[in-house]
């Protein structure tokens, strides 16, 4: 437990501590998947907890990727331009070290928020789209 709270290094990287914030969906992005000022006042929280890392939610490559209409996406120049400029807020708060994680649900994609029901959406209906998945080769 001591070994805990010690600094750690990872080649150029050093974490003040080996608590670690894990990435954990938000389902609070806009329908295109940007920044909201959800995200603003969380990962702000997140840089003043204390941790030694923060690891952002799970962030869709492409847009059919994404887990819910409510993803945080980086397939454009604009959304990576709000991360950035959120990022440059955050740190003015601390010197945590951010990570982000990239992610494409593939056929698990198109799906509501879980607390309205989580379940697939179909792709003609509001929200949903066609999913996207690797498919078996002969």
């Amino acid at each position: 437990m001591a070994k805990l709270f010690e600094t750690v290094n990872f080649d150029s990287l050093q974490l003040v501590n080996r608590i670690v914030i894990a990435p954990m969906c938000q389902y609070s992005a806009t329908d295109e998947g940007e920044i909201t000022y959800w995200h603003e006042q969380q990962w702000a929280n997140y840089a003043l907890s204390g941790a030694g890392l923060c690891i952002v939610e799970a962030t869709a490559v492409q847009a059919e990727g994404r887990i819910s209409y409510a993803d945080l996406g980086l397939w454009n120049d604009q959304q990576r331009d709000q991360i950035k400029t959120l990022l440059g807020k955050v740190k003015t708060l601390s010197p945590m070290p951010f990570g982000i994680q990239l992610a494409h649900a593939g056929r698990k994609a198109s799906t509501e928020k879980p607390w309205l029901g989580k379940g697939q959406i179909a792709k003609d209906q509001p929200h949903g789209w066609q999913t996207v998945a690797p498919s078996t080769s002969t």
